[in-house]
């Protein structure tokens, strides 16, 4: 039997699609009961995908051979970043990161660290590669 377009793309979706009690830490936040430190970890985590991000973004608009909706496709992209940046820095500071904090903040690898219980799991020290791919 030959598989449709839509059938191919519900089951590459679906097999993207992350399981929600994976992540034990998204039902902490949704019940207010995340710790401070955890969501601060986040917001410095996070801080640093921001930053790559708005750095890779450009390079595919700059491309020579890019189409002029690619290339404005990949500048938007770049320009939320900046936006995404400014309200992350609002939750960090709500959190209690100040700005030496923020500077002295080293990314953990694989972003696996065990933040008193439960784990803060990003995976992310690949997505600046991934961005620019």
């Amino acid at each position: 039997m030959v598989r449709t377009a839509r059938e191919r793309l519900e089951d590459a979706t679906g097999k993207l699609v992350l399981d929600p009690h994976a992540n034990r830490l998204l039902p902490l936040i949704a019940r207010g009961a995340a710790q401070r430190s955890t969501l601060a970890a986040l917001a410095l985590e996070r801080r640093h995908v921001r930053a790559a991000d708005r750095r890779a973004f450009p390079h595919p608009a700059e491309r020579p051979d890019v189409e002029p909706q690619s290339a404005a496709f990949f500048t938007m992209l770049a320009e939320g970043e900046v936006l995404a940046q400014g309200g992350l820095d609002v939750f960090a500071a709500a959190c209690g990161v100040d700005e030496a904090r923020a500077a002295a903040y080293e990314p953990l690898a694989n972003c696996r660290k065990v933040v008193r219980r439960p784990i803060l799991q990003c995976g992310e020290e690949g997505h600046p590669a991934r961005v620019a791919w």
